[in-house]
């Protein structure tokens, strides 16, 4: 009988000490560690708000936001295994995946609503162009092989121009392309906002935009590995993101200061009582299936894709999963 008792009180004992060092390593556990690649745009706004808030720390995430001047920087710090995710376009989904950087679209961030990434195909103030039938075989400056040129062709092909009488000429930096149209150096430019809506202000003749119709969301990218090994962390920033969201749907006007600062957003388009330029914000959800096909197919066509990729090859759905 007093051995029974003494293994019994021995096994209480492991038993207490097992819980503890459970407990203890429970406690210890660090958060999942993410680094973000972030350009000065608006679409960034929810994790700049997160940040901001504590959102990221109170869901137990390790969060580094990482900035980046250039989409190419970032797509380079994809390949070089510095960044989890960012939020970039299906092109540079598609090209990433081209040039075997494995990377996949786990929600749509802006373009979800029609307007809410706005491009703007302008004229030049004294060009003389107001109608899109103007603009048959003129030059106009963008970005070639990115989303500028994807969007320039699905604007200008829904007002009736045919494929072959949209010219194009190459004026990457943003703000060249913006002065060489307000100078008239170029009689027509695609600009995102803000810049579209400031060269509408100066003088611009607006020709065509996606105000009406979603022509190409953006999307939170995130590299395959990231995926594979820390999905759980993938799930609790995507559940941040859509937090923030909700805050700015409340009160959109109360991040200004954040859109002024990190994204670069001109003070006097976001003015109280006179507000030029407004942000909305949706909640994530995934990219539609036509979206995937009519980029694929288009890259393709421009020879920009060896080979052609699948739904499933650009999108993961698992990170959105309920």
């Amino acid at each position: 009988m007093k051995n029974l008792f003494k293994s019994v009180k021995w096994f209480s004992l492991v038993l207490i000490l097992s819980l503890f060092t459970i407990l203890v390593g429970c406690s210890d556990k660090q958060p999942a560690k993410l680094k973000l690649g972030m350009l000065p745009i608006a679409d960034n706004l929810p994790f700049w708000v997160a940040e901001q808030k504590g959102y990221f720390k109170a869901e137990g995430l390790e969060v580094e936001l990482i900035d980046f001047p250039s989409a190419l920087e970032r797509d380079s710090a994809f390949g070089a295994g510095q960044i989890d995710g960012a939020i970039g376009d299906l092109l540079a989904v598609a090209a990433m995946n081209n040039a075997g950087t494995k990377v996949k679209a786990v929600a749509v961030g802006q373009g979800i609503e029609p307007g809410e990434n706005r491009f703007a195909v302008l004229a030049a103030p004294n060009s003389g162009i107001t109608s899109a039938e103007q603009l048959k075989n003129q030059p106009i400056a963008m970005s070639l092989n990115s989303i500028n040129e994807y969007i320039t062709d699905q604007l200008l092909l829904s007002q009736g121009l045919k494929a072959e009488e949209i010219k194009k000429t190459a004026i990457p930096k943003l703000p060249v392309r913006m002065e060489a149209l307000m100078k008239g150096t170029v009689k027509a430019a695609t600009l995102p906002d803000p810049m579209a809506t400031l060269a509408e202000m100066g003088g611009a003749h607006l020709i065509a935009d996606n105000t009406k119709e979603t022509v190409a969301p953006t999307v939170v990218i995130v590299r395959q590995e990231t995926l594979d090994g820390n999905l759980e962390g993938m799930q609790k920033l995507m559940k941040v993101y859509a937090k923030a969201v909700s805050d700015i749907q409340e009160d959109p006007g109360q991040y200004n200061d954040i859109l002024v600062q990190k994204a670069k957003v001109p003070q006097e388009l976001l003015a109280d009582n006179t507000q030029k330029l407004k942000f909305h914000y949706s909640q994530p959800e995934l990219p539609a299936t036509e979206d995937i096909d009519k980029v694929v197919q288009w890259m393709l066509d421009h020879d920009l894709l060896k080979d052609k990729l699948s739904y499933e090859q650009m999108v993961d759905g698992r990170v959105l999963e309920k």
